[in-house]
């Protein structure tokens, strides 16, 4: 897959790390409560692309 390259003022990848960071948060209750395996797969793929995401916005130069 190619990559995309995204220019975000400083504003907007700070905003991006705390909606993640939110989402990150919720996502960990919702994989905590769900009792149906499957929807849990879903779950933790989603936490592992929040976690991706965070590791790149925190990773991008400054």
């Amino acid at each position: 897959m190619a990559d995309l390259q995204l220019p975000l003022s400083e504003e907007e990848r700070e905003f991006l790390v705390g909606f993640l960071e939110t989402a990150l948060k919720e996502t960990r209750i919702e994989e905590h409560r769900t009792r149906t395996p499957t929807f849990r797969e879903h779950v933790i793929h989603r936490e592992d692309v929040i976690n991706e995401l965070l590791r790149k916005l925190n990773a991008a130069p400054v």
